[in-house]
């Protein structure tokens, strides 16, 4: 899975959500929760192997490490090599 994807992903699922009259994803406490399930120890950023790890719980079994290296690496704005909270918030707004 591809930055592009990951986003993608996201985006589909807030439209799914909102057709069905729920809150859009977009919806901050929401955002929180979903990084939640990615942060799996709980310091505030995600690792590529944390992100693969959560993509593989979440059934895609198909994001090897080097794409979640590129899909961390294409969120990741301030260059640390980990996805922040702020930098998921800023790609799941689109």
């Amino acid at each position: 899975m591809y930055a592009g994807q990951f986003t993608s992903r996201f985006r589909h699922r807030d439209r799914l959500r909102h057709d069905e009259g729920a809150p859009p994803v977009a919806d901050i406490e929401q955002a929180k929760a979903t990084f939640a399930k990615f942060d799996a120890d709980g310091d505030g950023r995600v690792t590529p192997d944390e992100f693969k790890s959560a993509m593989a719980a979440m059934g895609d079994h198909l994001v090897t490490g080097p794409m979640a290296e590129a899909v961390i690496k294409a969120k990741d704005s301030d260059g640390d090599g980990l996805m922040s909270f702020d930098e998921f918030w800023k790609s799941v707004q689109g």
